[in-house]
């Protein structure tokens, strides 16, 4: 078990005392996220990400956090995070500890989406992938990032872009070469003819988000080579996934609380309204239409 170092401790603190705001959206796009926190070799908190698999429909090769949709039998947007992670990536309710919510932010799908952060005190970036595994139809890769680089990146692995979103300006960030150096693969499905071959071969599979890793399947007897290949994680350089928009900037957010301070970089275009007004800009429209329809 890894130790958490001061600093992350301190995080995890500023964390739990974070209050976050009450919300009334009563509508049926609720969606909720698990930002999930645990501590690497040198005690620093890193977060667990996915690649979305390509098959999808909506945000396919996506970087995400694991999460989705509420469904009506979840008893809260806790329920629907932890459920989320479960069925993506195998990460059992109980291994996590919520800590605190964060506002919601709008999805471009137009979904009101609740970050639900949560500490996994029996899990670290060296064990982690002992407990963790992908649904395939759900998830190409998992990697983790540390949640302090959203605040202060290398240059040459962040870039942003101003757009137009909800009659708003909005920044856009970008954050290269995440999950260089934890990372796991999901094996190619049936069919697929990078499972021949010797016993161990190595393999080069492209993600959808422009990025491409090594991994290797590995076979230990003729049984194993039946039930399909099994993934190794690869610990070295390699291009990573990129994490941009919404869940870049939610990252931004839960960083600047747990570390308390700013991002070395200007997070809002100009003129740029909060998430919050966004959502309720959004909100009181839909409603006004509702309304209007039901007449």
């Amino acid at each position: 078990m890894h130790q958490l170092n001061q600093k992350s401790l301190d995080a995890l603190k500023n964390l739990h005392n974070y209050v976050c705001p009450q919300d009334n959206y009563h509508t049926t796009k609720r969606s909720a996220v698990l930002v999930a926190l645990l501590p690497n070799e040198k005690g620093d908190l890193e977060v667990i990400l996915t690649s979305r698999s390509s098959s999808l429909r909506t945000n396919a090769g996506d970087s995400a956090f694991p999460g989705g949709k509420r469904d009506p039998e979840d008893v809260d947007l806790i329920a629907t995070a932890k459920r989320e992670a479960m069925e993506e990536v195998c990460l059992p309710p109980s291994s996590s500890t919520v800590i605190t919510l964060f506002p919601p932010v709008l999805s471009r799908h137009m979904q009101v989406v609740t970050p639900v952060v949560a500490f996994c005190p029996s899990l670290t970036t060296t064990n982690l992938f002992k407990t963790l595994s992908a649904n395939p139809s759900e998830v190409s890769a998992i990697f983790t990032v540390p949640l302090e680089m959203f605040l202060s990146p290398q240059p040459e692995a962040y870039d942003y872009f101003d757009m137009s979103w909800m009659m708003s300006g909005h920044r856009v960030h970008r954050f290269e070469r995440c999950g260089t150096d934890n990372f796991l693969l999901t094996p190619p499905g049936p069919g697929s003819n990078d499972t021949s071959g010797s016993t161990k071969e190595s393999q080069t599979v492209p993600d959808e988000g422009d990025t491409s890793a090594a991994f290797t399947y590995s076979y230990s007897n003729d049984d194993d080579r039946k039930s399909g290949p099994k993934t190794e994680v690869v610990d070295r350089a390699k291009v990573g996934w990129h994490v941009y928009g919404m869940t870049a900037g939610i990252l931004i957010e839960v960083a600047s609380v747990a570390f308390h301070r700013a991002p070395d970089f200007e997070v809002y275009a100009h003129d740029q309204l909060t998430d919050q007004e966004q959502i309720t800009n959004w909100y009181n429209q839909s409603e006004h239409t509702f309304r209007r329809s039901s007449l």
